[in-house]
């Protein structure tokens, strides 16, 4: 997956492409990802990196195209950036993961991308608020589900 954005810094362009949320190169020059990291999250990393004589914020974020923002402005749209924050009621949900925790290696597994699914949805402000809940909820239930019908399938196998 490649991502590519055109600048426009003092009157000149400038490229900045990512390819496969790791490689990043600015004009053509390959940037090491790693030395630019400014803030790391369970849904977003946040790297300041130089564009032209500016410093320019790329955000990736768990299941969202990247973002790169100048003077606090998306690249791509044009609109204001506003940094994605999970609200205190999706902490609940996650927590309800949890318990999957206990139900081994496979429970373990649908509990942290349960939490990871939670929270990245939650956090996305461009979605209702009813259809975040609604996801939510079916995350939860198919999560268990999913542990639920795997332990009866192996215990049906094993007796």
């Amino acid at each position: 997956m490649e991502k590519s954005w055109n600048v426009n810094i003092d009157g000149m362009m400038h490229n900045v492409t990512l390819r496969n949320n790791k490689n990043l190169s600015v004009d053509g020059a390959p940037l090491h990802l790693k030395n630019y990291k400014t803030k790391t999250g369970m849904i977003q990393t946040e790297y300041e990196i130089p564009v032209g004589n500016r410093k320019a914020l790329l955000v990736l974020q768990s299941m969202s195209a990247p973002t790169l923002v100048m003077d606090n402005r998306n690249c791509e749209t044009g609109e204001q950036y506003v940094p994605a924050k999970v609200p205190i009621w999706a902490y609940f949900f996650a927590a309800l993961h949890c318990v999957n925790f206990m139900n081994g290696a496979i429970g373990g597994a649908m509990a942290a991308a349960g939490i990871v699914l939670t929270l990245s949805v939650s956090g996305n402000t461009k979605m209702n608020i009813g259809l975040r809940i609604f996801l939510d909820i079916a995350f939860l239930i198919l999560f268990y589900a999913i542990v639920f019908g795997l332990a009866v399938l192996i215990a049906g196998t094993l007796y």
